[in-house]
């Protein structure tokens, strides 16, 4: 049986707090997926399902397990926000503030661990709508193109499993073509106009990435949003060793990549800042010639450098100046607004306390 039929019932069993969480309900959960494309750039992911005992009886009405499915939508989310980025705070979305159930919707889990699809009648659906402009699964191909890729949220988090079962839907989304990844898993069981339905059987069978390239007439992309602001203090060649010094110059720590190009050098270091840190990168083996180093964080590049050949490395005394110097003005600034300050109250003293004319 597949990880999307919910085993809850041995999490708890598992659970160092069993004395708290014996008054939860034990079931388990068969969850399918329907992510439908509109042309604006926005998908809705419909999370449905259906609870059930251990040998299989539909728990569709059962007043307790409903009330801890209606309080467990935080878990769902993410599951929703991971097919389409890594880092679930990075992304533009709006989810329904509780489930709602529909009596007319179908849910499929291969229930016994046969290759069998079990259908249950009834769905708690909790829909996302997700904004993919900010997505790093998104890729512009030009012309209004774009390729999404779907990623199986649970396999990314655990290999043994998998969606059982995952239904796609275009409106004002033009399908141009689809594949999926890795090559030698399944293609869908159902291909129709406007819509492709996968049923996954084991592992191997799902995809990890469901990858479609459409056309989407309402969509601009905006590119992944940088995770820090930083800039390049320093890019010098020495020898083959080219030497890059970068600081993050916010208030936030994350990732950015030092990308070095030119001739048939293409080589690129990620690396953490922290908070006003700075860290130097080292190129090693770079010959000779014209480059351009760019830091990038998120799609967005942040800064530029050119390093010319002979161009000679700034001597350390130097390079310290240079960091020094915009603290040094600053003090000098200071001392020059006191004394002017100074000045100006003396000067007003002088004309309080001077004589009348003709004492």
């Amino acid at each position: 049986m597949s990880g999307r039929c919910l085993a809850l019932a041995l999490l708890l069993l598992l659970s160092p707090w069993w004395a708290l969480a014996s008054a939860q309900p034990n079931y388990w959960t068969a969850l399918n997926f329907r992510v439908t494309f509109f042309g604006n750039g926005t998908v809705l992911v419909e999370e449905l399902l259906h609870p059930f005992t251990a040998d299989g009886r539909s728990l569709f009405e059962d007043r307790e397990v409903e009330a801890h499915l209606r309080n467990s939508t935080g878990e769902f989310l993410n599951y929703a926000l991971l097919m389409f980025t890594d880092r679930p705070d990075r992304i533009l979305y709006r989810a329904a503030l509780r489930m709602d159930k529909r009596y007319g919707e179908r849910v499929y889990c291969d229930v016994s661990g046969t290759g069998r699809m079990e259908e249950f009648l009834g769905a708690y659906v909790f829909p996302v709508l997700i904004y993919l402009n900010t997505s790093a699964f998104v890729t512009p191909l030009g012309d209004g193109a774009y390729q999404v890729r779907v990623r199986d949220s649970f396999t990314s988090s655990d290999p043994r499993s998998w969606i059982d079962v995952i239904e796609f839907r275009f409106q004002g989304a033009r399908l141009v073509n689809y594949t999926w990844a890795p090559a030698y898993a399944s293609g869908p069981a159902e291909a129709g106009e406007g819509r492709l339905v996968w049923r996954n059987h084991n592992e191997l069978e799902a995809p990890d990435y469901y990858i479609f390239a459409l056309l989407l007439p309402g969509f601009k992309y905006e590119g992944v949003p940088p995770e820090v602001r930083a800039a390049i203090r320093e890019a010098f060649l020495e020898g083959t060793r080219l030497t890059v010094v970068v600081e993050n110059t916010g208030l936030t720590s994350g990732y950015s990549v030092v990308w070095v190009r030119g001739g048939s050098v293409d080589q690129a270091r990620r690396v953490f800042l922290n908070p006003r840190e700075r860290r130097v990168v080292v190129f090693p083996y770079v010959p000779p010639g014209n480059y351009t180093v760019l830091l990038l964080s998120g799609s967005k590049v942040l800064d530029e450098r050119a390093v010319l050949p002979g161009v000679p490395a700034p001597a350390p005394a130097f390079r310290e100046l240079q960091r020094l110097l915009p603290l040094v003005l600053l003090a000098v600034a200071a001392i020059a607004l006191a004394a002017l300050a100074l000045a100006r109250k003396r000067k007003g003293k002088e004309t309080t306390t001077a004589p009348p004319a003709g004492a």
